[in-house]
């Protein structure tokens, strides 16, 4: 369920118990559907199985809602007496409600906001109700979470403690900023200990003020000890003074190794203490805290504290589709649908299921993504159980768990089912750390729930977290490969050009049976690996990357490969904004892939926007089709007139002229107007800017030289040229004229290169003999005007949304990917003679405006209505060259154009 969607469901509400087409007792259970709580939990409170309330026109339930129908005019003094409620309290509840329909009253415990507002503008209001939905309101202003404080003042503490022991000689020693690290994880821990239970209350902080110096100098050696400590079982401590000796046994691994804590100094002591006594640890996330203390020890990164933290409602686009909602299906299939007596069984083997899962992600960062699938399986665990409890209570047995072989003491999910490889040292601690914190806090949880849990302490194995490069590591290595493993997280993304030497030898090695491998972006070896790994086995994954895996010539590199081992895309999720919870944050436009094998796939399911679409087939372009990769083609399929880019100067601006320039070159000789044209790339086209240059060509060289202006012009191109790179260097007896010049004497139409992917069309022109094209933009020269309706057309722009690659969110179109596989049916002189009818009525238009530019005119919040009139009619005539019938959908057109393609190829690139 999306934002957008639970807006209209609430309103919806609203509006019919006003209307009284909604039962007002059903009005509760409606509300809480709208945020996606799950239909077996909704069942069980309404048939009274969960709700603990005992009066009527009352519903509570813990952890969720407190809800009372109140008599007129009673609303706030019930909201009053309900919210000091002993059990609002001792049942966690988050929500707590009353309302007369009429006037409509709301407390959010964590946050202490309140709603006091008429019913009827509930709709308006609904974002109140969204942690319902795992979208936590963010809170950065003012009162920060605790999150966002404790980042801030660990980064004091990091800043204070390097300047105390690193100096010009040891900072990049890479041993010392390791330990650094850990033993940053080591007071993450020890914080969050004394706040949540495991240790006394402030049993750290208070020890440390008062055992150690004021000026820092003992604070090391005090450390050491009690890291010391905290490894070793009491059995084994001997004699110890009680401050020391009252500490638990940790161990797990945190505090294994000797370690020498760093020096401090009195400033580096007095925040040290200030961390632990002045921010209550209990209230952080592990989820987003690794990521914000992970920008700690880089303070590139502090100006957005956890810029690269994912929110809780991305990562369940992830995991959702991939593994959890089939499982909540079966839970709910056994609850709906299974004999009574049958349930109890089938229920073990579902547990069975959960506690056999492994979750894998080779690019963890600090965790985030493991983390809330742990907890997520966690939850579904305890849904499990209190269903076993519920059934088992029913049938009158004492022993609560005897008949299903349960020990309600212990979770069966444990961190060594999920495994995580990360490159950065310090993420990867801190991912081992906030495992472990999360694995406390659903304890509680579960103690909360069922009265008693697995003991904290000692730390168990958290996890299988490599610090390593995922790249190079055979990923068996670190996670075995059985059925049942899921492979999930955002890896690196980093385009070829931006790809060091080092990335590109990894990938030159993982792709070494690929062919054209050079240009594929960094994230393809996560692809690539993740189809090796689950090949043979009932295993699957999914990934987020930028969208770039899926269009344009990335598409025939990777996905030929993983449709060869019999995969194919289950799910996936088209083009959106990705955010994060951070305080100022960053944004990019994403997709996400879940890849399964061919015979697990039950149901292959595409998300857009607001719309979630079953299917029977997605292409690697996230769309509904086969799985066809477009080949590039150095003529066009469907015999287009030629188009090449522009024309490329490589002549340090030299030929490049503006109005003043070319005024001056024009009034030293009259004979300067055979060497000057107008120039033009997609900017200036779209734009309306104007700019010239000096044309020369081999066969005017001689007499161009005669002129003074053009004369110092060349000389200062040959030196430019001279200085440059090899290509400049080719081309330095040639310096009298552009590097490239494929124009001709003709008249042409000039394509931009690039384009913003906001229009719903391109803008295309007609140009004169007299106007040279750059390289900026593309040029058919000679050409018959109906290709000016081609390649203005709507079914165009949709097939170069797909084969051309993008530089952020603006099309970067390819003559060989996007024009020459354009798919065009053979057309009638007829049919020519009206498409470029309704082209001519296009340029028309657009004349009509002449006080506006391209860039206004095919603006799409701004084009006038007279020209979206004329481009949709031209719409219809090349549409009708594709079908008899009206297209429904660009859908249903990509469609037509893939099938057209596959025919004209020959499927040989299916």
């Amino acid at each position: 369920m999306n934002i957008t969607q639970i807006e209209e469901i609430v309103k919806k509400l609203a509006t019919d118990i006003n209307a009284s087409e909604v039962n007002k007792d059903e009005f509760i259970y409606k509300l809480m559907a709208a945020y996606g709580h799950r239909k077996t939990t909704i069942g069980r409170i309404k048939s009274g199985e969960r709700n603990l309330a005992n009066i009527e026109g009352e519903v509570r339930a813990k952890r969720h809602i407190y809800f009372k129908q109140s008599q007129s005019h009673c609303v706030l003094s019930d909201i009053d007496s309900m919210k000091k409620e002993p059990s609002v309290t001792r049942d966690k509840i988050r929500f707590v409600i009353a309302t007369d329909f009429n006037q409509f009253v709301a407390l959010d415990t964590r946050t202490h906001d309140t709603l006091d507002i008429e019913f009827t503008e509930l709709g308006k209001h609904f974002d109140f109700f969204l942690p319902w939905a795992g979208m936590e309101k963010a809170v950065y202003q003012g009162e920060n979470p605790a999150d966002v404080k404790a980042a801030e003042k660990m980064a004091k503490l990091f800043d204070l403690i390097k300047a105390d022991n690193f100096n010009e000689e040891n900072k990049d020693d890479t041993t010392a900023l390791h330990n650094l690290n850990v033993f940053l994880t080591r007071l993450l821990f020890c914080f969050f200990a004394e706040d949540t239970g495991i240790f006394t209350r402030n049993q750290f902080s208070e020890n440390l003020e008062s055992k150690t110096k004021a000026d820092g100098s003992d604070v090391d050696s005090y450390l050491n000890r009690l890291f010391e400590v905290l490894n070793t079982s009491k059995e084994n401590r001997g004699e110890l003074p009680d401050y020391l000796a009252q500490y638990e046994y940790v161990n797990g691994g945190l505090f294994a190794n000797t370690i020498a804590s760093p020096r401090f100094s009195t400033k580096s002591r007095k925040m040290l203490i200030e961390c632990g006594s002045e921010l209550d640890w209990s209230d952080i996330n592990p989820d987003i805290f690794g990521s914000m203390i992970q920008a700690v020890v880089h303070p590139d990164q502090r100006g957005g504290m956890g810029m690269h933290y994912t929110s809780v409602t991305n990562i369940m686009k992830v995991i959702e589709p991939l593994f959890l909602d089939e499982l909540y299906a079966e839970f709910e299939n056994i609850e709906d649908n299974i004999d009574a007596k049958l349930k109890p069984s089938r229920l073990r083997k579902l547990h069975d299921r959960i506690a056999g899962i492994k979750i894998f992600d080779p690019a963890c960062g600090s965790g985030n993504f493991l983390i809330i699938a742990f907890k997520e399986l966690r939850k579904l665990e305890m849904e499990i159980i209190k269903r076993l409890q519920e059934l088992d209570e029913n049938e009158n047995q004492d022993d609560l768990f005897g008949d299903v072989g349960l020990d309600s003491s212990f979770s069966r999910i444990k961190l060594s089912q999920f495994y995580g490889i990360e490159l950065d040292d310090f993420a990867h601690e801190v991912a081992i750390l906030s495992l472990w914190l999360a694995e406390h806090q659903m304890n509680v949880e579960f103690k909360a729930e069922f009265g008693e849990c697995e003991p904290t302490l000692p730390l168990q194995q958290s996890g299988n977290i490599l610090c390593g490069n995922a790249a190079e590591i055979d990923w068996q290595d670190i996670c075995p490969r059985t059925d049942s493993v899921f492979l999930i997280g955002n890896p690196p993304y980093i385009g070829f050009q931006n790809q060091t030497d080092a990335q590109k030898s990894e990938i030159k090695t993982v792709f070494k049976e690929v062919k054209n491998f050079k240009r594929i972006d960094y994230i393809g070896v996560w692809f690539y690996k993740a189809a090796s790994f689950i090949v043979g086995y009932n295993s699957s994954f999914a990934f987020v990357s930028t969208n770039s895996i899926c269009q344009g010539e990335q598409v025939r590199i990777i996905w030929p490969y993983i449709f060869s081992k019999e995969l194919e895309i289950a799910f996936a999720y088209q083009p959106f904004n990705w955010s994060n919870n951070a305080k100022n944050k960053a944004k990019v436009t994403c997709i996400i892939v879940g890849v399964k094998a061919k015979n697990q796939i039950k149901n292959k399911i595409i998300y857009t926007n607001l719309m979630k679409k079953s299917v029977s087939n997605i292409s690697p372009y996230l769309i509904e089709g086969s799985p066809i990769a477009i080949e590039p083609s150095s003529i066009s399929l469907s015999n287009l007139p030629k188009m090449s880019i522009g024309n490329v100067p490589l002549d340090g601006n030299n030929f490049i002229l503006n109005e003043e320039e070319k005024n001056e070159l024009l009034a030293s000789d009259p004979l300067a107007k055979n060497f000057v044209k107008n120039y033009m790339g997609a900017s200036d086209f779209i734009k309306g800017n104007k700019r010239y240059c000096i044309w020369v060509t081999d066969e005017t060289k001689d007499q161009a030289l005669k002129l003074p202006f053009i004369n110092e012009r060349i000389e200062r191109c040959k030196v430019f040229r001279k200085n440059g790179g090899i290509v400049a260097r080719q081309h330095e007896k040639v310096s009298h004229r552009f590097r490239t010049q494929p124009h001709r004497e003709t008249n042409s139409i000039i394509f931009p290169k690039t384009s913003s992917s906001r229009r719903k069309y391109i803008p295309v022109g007609f140009l004169d003999k007299n106007t040279v094209i750059s390289e900026k933009a593309l040029a058919a020269y000679d050409s018959e005007p109906y290709l000016f309706g081609i390649l203005s057309s709507r079914i165009h722009v949709l097939w170069l949304s797909i084969t051309s690659s993008r530089m952020r969110n603006d099309f970067q179109y390819s003559v060989q990917f996007s024009y020459n596989t354009f798919p065009v049916p053979k057309l009638s002189e007829e049919v020519k003679q009206k498409i470029t009818q309704a082209s001519i009525e296009v340029i028309e238009t657009r004349e009509l405006f002449p006080d506006k530019n391209l860039a206004a005119l095919y603006d799409p919040l701004k084009m006038p209505n007279e020209l979206l009139v004329a481009h949709e009619n031209l719409d219809r005539i090349v549409d009708s060259i594709y079908s008899q019938e009206s297209f429904k959908s660009d859908e249903d057109r990509l469609k037509k154009l893939f099938d057209l393609y596959s025919k004209m190829t020959g499927g040989q690139n299916a």
